[in-house]
């Protein structure tokens, strides 16, 4: 890991420590929720993650740990971990290694880039093992969105059960391509993603992250504020943003994609709430259906009209998500009395 790839002193300042703070902690960018701490973490196989925790606002119900989807960071999410905490939950975030102020894994830190999604999986184990340190692992709800929400299914489905329950939205268990083009592409992010090759983006061109997406048909959210306040934060602070996505990347996603059609039926034991979004246009709703139909577990509502992503979505949309999120969170873990 090249130093360039991280605005902070190399892992070997503190290569006996699995959380780092003063002097050296991390930035949150904007205007944080207050009573936030970040710190970095570092993963089994030492790639350097930026975490941040909040205490719940009155008395605690459980944790939230929220998986942010592809290009995403903690700062986007501050509205979505304020909700939270106001429902009683204590919140941990992170960025993903490759995004955010993570650890960038190739030396163009715009290209989003992974070898493989297992190690997204370590990303998980090291912040489930930062939230037991803390004693913060009781009545764990894991939060994901898209890719995300991919990989917590994939933690959902594996024998250790480490949460109480889950809230995905927009779950990436299948990628929109025209039917024809899907094994093609399939079949040549394969090829590509060995050697240096896996390294290129897919779209050739000028690099664009969120701070240059136009807000006219893009297909994220329907919502103008949230859409500038993603592209303000990228482009107050450009060492967050992200460009798009590599051919390794790609090859990586099918064949997680791949892996979790292959589960078994009932995989997902923990009760767990999804959304899907009725107008998305990045993931297949028919394979978010064909999920739900094989885990009785999983309660599936559908938001008419949803861009990819109901958190960031109009305040109609947003409002039927949270209803159906403080219901779900009712049922498994009531607030008490007294």
């Amino acid at each position: 890991m090249a130093a360039w790839a991280r605005p902070w002193p190399s892992r070997g300042r503190w290569a006996d420590r699995s959380a780092v703070t003063a002097p050296t902690a991390p930035e949150l960018y904007d205007t944080p929720p207050q009573g936030g701490e970040a710190v970095w973490l570092r993963t089994a196989d030492d790639i350097t993650l930026r975490a941040a925790f909040w205490r719940a606002e009155g008395s605690g119900r459980g944790t939230v740990l929220l998986a942010t989807g592809r290009s995403e960071f903690i700062e986007k999410y501050y509205r979505v971990i304020a909700r939270f905490r106001a429902l009683g939950f204590d919140v941990a975030a992170f960025d993903w290694r490759g995004q955010g102020l993570s650890d960038r894994l190739i030396e163009d830190r715009l290209h989003g880039y992974v070898d493989s999604f297992d190690s997204y999986q370590r990303d998980i184990d090291t912040l489930i093992a930062e939230l037991d340190r803390r004693g913060w692992g009781d009545k764990l709800i894991l939060v994901g969105h898209s890719m995300g929400g991919c990989a917590l299914i994939r933690r959902l489905a594996q024998p250790q059960r480490d949460c109480h329950a889950a809230i995905l939205t927009a779950p990436m268990l299948g990628l929109r391509f025209p039917t024809l083009v899907t094994p093609a592409l399939r079949a040549l992010s394969w090829g590509l993603a060995r050697g240096a090759t896996g390294k290129w983006r897919i779209s050739p061109g000028e690099v664009k992250t969120a701070a240059d997406w136009p807000f006219e048909n893009n297909v994220l959210t329907s919502d103008r504020e949230e859409f500038e306040r993603y592209a303000a934060l990228v482009r107050n602070n450009p060492i967050l943003g992200l460009g798009g996505a590599t051919w390794s990347w790609l090859a990586a996603a099918f064949r997680d994609i791949r892996a979790l059609r292959g589960l078994p039926d009932d995989a997902v034991s923990e009760p767990t709430l999804l959304f899907s979004a009725g107008a998305d246009q990045l993931v297949s709703n028919e394979a978010i259906d064909a999920f739900v139909a094989r885990n009785r577990a999983v309660t599936h509502i559908r938001i008419p009209g949803s861009r990819h992503e109901p958190f960031m979505e109009t305040e109609a949309v947003r409002a039927i998500l949270w209803e159906e999120i403080e219901r779900f969170l009712d049922r498994m873990v009531p607030v008490s009395i007294g």
